[in-house]
């Protein structure tokens, strides 16, 4: 199993944290990285194959990698246009590497273990990480469902219409990786599509009439680092879980 982490962005809601460090690589407790809490994450899982979709600010990513060279085998790709497109350019970049079953992880997201752990129990060919929670808002990459297949993905979902949210985290294995390349491929020949983000191949895929399936995880197994509150919940999440104190330990 690869895991392909898209980690390209400028973390531009971030600034001035992001001025002069990429998103995945601030600090969020005992100078442990975020970058480095998925790799724990994944490293859970037994998953060591990773490949970092890389743009702002490579090189400070690559170099924090050099420490992990012996834990895993990981590489990265350089997206020479994260600074004029959005990430479904950046995850094309890597269609190369899915030729066999993967994950993609979007790089500002902090998640449990358990969170890996469930979604790879999946047989299906694609499978997307979601919770459900109480409220949603604006923001919140908002999911409808029903009868254990996604049918919409999308922030421009209606509030009402919302029974979920996607974390950004999704397993393609069987026929799945041959149908998502295939879907990328034919939306970046579109120049209107260079600036899109990457869950509207999964939405295309939906319309094609291919089955998107879901893995479920609880609100608090997870978290999303976009805006300055989100750095200051993270820490006392991880505070309070000890999850830092856990990673440490191994």
């Amino acid at each position: 199993m690869r895991a392909i982490i898209i980690a390209a962005g400028k973390g531009t809601r971030l600034y001035p944290l992001t001025k002069n460090t990429p998103k995945s690589l601030l600090e969020i407790g005992k100078g442990l990285t975020l970058l480095e809490s998925q790799l724990h994450s994944l490293k859970e899982n037994n998953i060591k194959d990773v490949t970092i979709i890389v743009g702002y600010r490579a090189e400070q990513i690559e170099a924090k990698l050099k420490k992990y060279d012996g834990d895993f085998n990981i590489n990265t790709i350089f997206n020479p246009f994260y600074d004029c497109s959005n990430n479904l350019v950046s995850v094309w970049m890597a269609r190369h590497l899915m030729d066999d079953e993967f994950i993609t992880i979007n790089g500002d997201d902090l998640f449990k273990p358990s969170v890996i752990e469930n979604l790879l129990k999946s047989k299906n060919n694609i499978t997307m990480v979601i919770d459900e929670k109480e409220k949603y808002d604006e923001d919140d990459m908002k999911v409808v469902h029903h009868d254990g297949l996604i049918q919409k993905v999308s922030k421009k979902i209606p509030i009402v219409e919302t029974n979920g949210e996607s974390i950004g985290i999704i397993k393609f294995s069987g026929k799945g990786p041959k149908i998502y390349v295939n879907v990328l491929e034919e939306m970046v020949r579109k120049k209107e599509n260079l600036n899109i983000f990457y869950l509207q191949a999964i939405q295309e895929i939906i319309n094609k009439g291919y089955p998107v399936h879901f893995s479920k995880c609880a609100p608090d197994d997870w978290a999303e680092l976009d805006f300055h509150p989100d750095l200051v919940l993270i820490k006392q999440y991880l505070k309070k879980s000890n999850l830092i104190d856990t990673i440490f330990a191994d």
